[in-house]
């Protein structure tokens, strides 16, 4: 697989998965917001025409409260001889229009007495269901029942007469009310569109539905299994199978009744089908869809054109490296590009042959030590035996008599001189065979003590002020106590050569929680940065006199305990030598 390849493929398909999830969660938050718009405006509706059917009837059980107590309706005690009750009750069936379908009088033995139907006097009173008490307060003791006769639903009220010349009652005002203005009232409020009304009572039978349900559907005697609040309103989405319909959208409201009349807990059920509803949702989609499309379709090209533009500066990158043979070839001009990526990977790669190059030095570097210890191992060799002899002749020359102080002179200097190429040949043989560590957990603070300890008195006499700085209070880690000892010697030596009078030497330690830090630090003269390289070659030295192998001994001492060393410049202005190891989060 090619890089353009790949990077196309990244890109369509990223492209593709950001086109889809936000045409997904687009279509989601339209359809969310549209239904509960739409189950709002229901629960709404279903409220509005609640409140329609308790204010009618309230008014229709004021108007029994107020009939009952009238003086025309003493006539049921006579029976009702001269007919008045009769016509006063035909004459309220007349004014009412279609509100009621009969209104009687009963009296105490249950026979109709008077009737706005002349056909029902003298008949027995109507025997319709259970009496439920309607609840209110100054709603006399008006009742109400409700059941099924040839014409469909039917709902009755009634209410005592008072005796007005004797305490109890002699009779009843019953009232039909004409179950058709119920249903015109329902089928007002839908007005005929695709929404559908049910009245439900409070046991879940509906009493009631709007022309389209009537059409649809038997919903005569019908039980809804719906979840009917038990005040308020609520919405929710339903299947809508029982009534002719797929999935529904259902607002519902319970009867909260109208001033004194408390209610009957009836339940308005508005819905509409979820085809209807969502509709609009549904004709979006597919705009979004096609927008989405198009969308795609200028993502591919530019997809395209974006991994052309990538792929081709990597491919001539590859060339730019391939161009790279050898160490002091000159770099390759990059071609033009303004991507930032393939700069930084250029500047990168530049980075990597410098850190390839300083490599390479290194490995220079270690051929040379891997010489010099070839030949300090012949040189000890060769130049300990005579050595040897030279000191042994000086020690019998010494004990001789009559020796005159020109004699003795020359023998100290053949004594000192041997002890010089003595340390010559030990500080090569260091150099060329360092002793392998015997690591041990080691208090650095307790080094650090010892060293300074034994150049304190030089120090003083160099008029020096030699110092440390912990960072803690115990520093143990795993190290060689004795080539740990020779290093900060060595490096502290270094730094009272090259400090003058009244100077400053400083000994730093910090750790965190894999790395252990040592610095050395002066405020001499420093080190020039272009020597902060050179100055742990074999033989380099800086110092008048010097053999220029103890920074290198301690390079090495430093490298075998897994640490690195640096040369930088002290806040004092002078030489900091800060050694690092990485200690990989032993306990310390």
């Amino acid at each position: 697989m090619t890089t353009r390849s790949a990077l196309f493929r990244l890109l369509f398909l990223t492209l593709l998965g950001t086109v889809m999830v936000v045409g997904a969660l687009s279509f989601y938050q339209f359809r969310s917001a549209l239904r509960s718009e739409i189950a709002g405006n229901l629960q709404f509706g279903a409220s509005t025409v609640m409140q329609r059917i308790d204010t009618l009837l309230f008014s229709h059980i004021e108007n029994m409260r107020v009939w009952s107590g009238l003086e025309v309706m003493q006539d049921i005690r006579v029976n009702d001889v001269d007919k008045r009750l009769s016509h006063f009750l035909s004459d309220l069936h007349a004014g009412q229009g279609n509100a009621y379908a009969a209104l009687l009088c009963i009296d105490e033995h249950g026979r109709v007495v008077a009737a706005s139907q002349p056909s029902l006097i003298g008949t027995a009173a109507p025997a319709w269901g259970v009496w439920r008490a309607i609840s209110g307060p100054r709603l006399g003791s008006v009742s109400i029942a409700q059941a099924w006769d040839a014409d469909g639903q039917g709902v009755m009220l009634r209410t005592p007469v008072p005796n007005a010349f004797s305490a109890g009652n002699i009779g009843y005002l019953y009232v039909v009310l004409d179950w058709r203005a119920v249903q015109a009232l329902l089928d007002e409020a839908v007005d005929h569109g695709a929404r559908g009304l049910l009245l439900v009572d409070d046991s879940g039978h509906v009493i009631a539905a709007s022309a389209a349900l009537r059409e649809r559907a038997n919903v005569a005697r019908l039980k809804l299994d719906w979840p009917l609040p038990a005040q308020g309103a609520a919405s929710y989405v339903r299947d809508g199978g029982a009534l002719g319909y797929g999935t529904l959208l259902v607002g519902v409201a319970t009867s909260a009744g109208y001033q004194q009349f408390h209610g009957l807990g009836w339940h308005i059920v508005m819905m509409e089908p979820t085809s209807v509803s969502f509709g609009p949702i549904w004709r979006l989609l597919w705009v979004v869809l096609a927008v989405l499309v198009l969308t795609l379709l200028v993502g591919l090209w530019i997809s395209s054109r974006l991994a052309n533009r990538i792929a081709l500066p990597i491919v001539a990158l590859t060339d730019f490296t391939r161009s790279f043979r050898q160490r002091d070839a000159a770099l390759p001009h990059l071609p033009a590009t303004n991507i930032s990526e393939i700069h930084e990977l250029h500047r990168a790669y530049a980075e990597m042959i410098d850190a390839l190059a300083r490599s390479r030095e290194q490995v220079v570097r270690a051929g040379k030590l891997a010489v010099v210890g070839e030949m300090a191992a012949i040189m000890a060799h060769e130049v300990r035996t005579p050595m040897g002899i030279l000191r042994s002749s000086a020690q019998l020359l010494q004990r001789q008599p009559h020796l005159g102080e020109r004699e003795h002179e020359l023998i100290g200097f053949i004594f000192s001189e041997t002890e010089r190429l003595n340390r010559l040949v030990t500080l090569l043989l260091e150099c060329a065979r360092p002793t392998p560590p015997d690591f041990r957990p080691h208090d650095l603070h307790a080094i650090i003590d010892s060293v300074l300890g034994l150049l304190e008195s030089r120090a003083e006499n160099a008029g020096v002020a030699l110092s440390r700085s912990f960072a803690e209070q115990e520093l143990v880690f795993s190290c060689d106590r004795e080539q740990l000892m020779q290093v900060l010697l060595n490096l502290v030596l270094n730094a009272l050569a090259f400090v003058g009078e009244h100077g400053r030497v400083q000994v730093l330690t910090r750790s965190d929680a894999s790395v252990v830090s040592i610095s050395v630090v002066d405020d001499g003269p420093g080190v020039p940065e272009a020597l902060r390289q050179a100055i742990f070659d074999p033989f380099f030295s800086r110092r008048e006199g010097g053999i220029g192998l103890g920074l290198t001994i301690v390079q090495q001492v430093v490298h075998v305990h897994g640490g690195e060393i640096t040369v930088g410049e002290s806040a004092w202005g002078g030489a900091s030598f800060n050694l690092q190891f990485v200690v990989d989060g032993q306990k310390r």
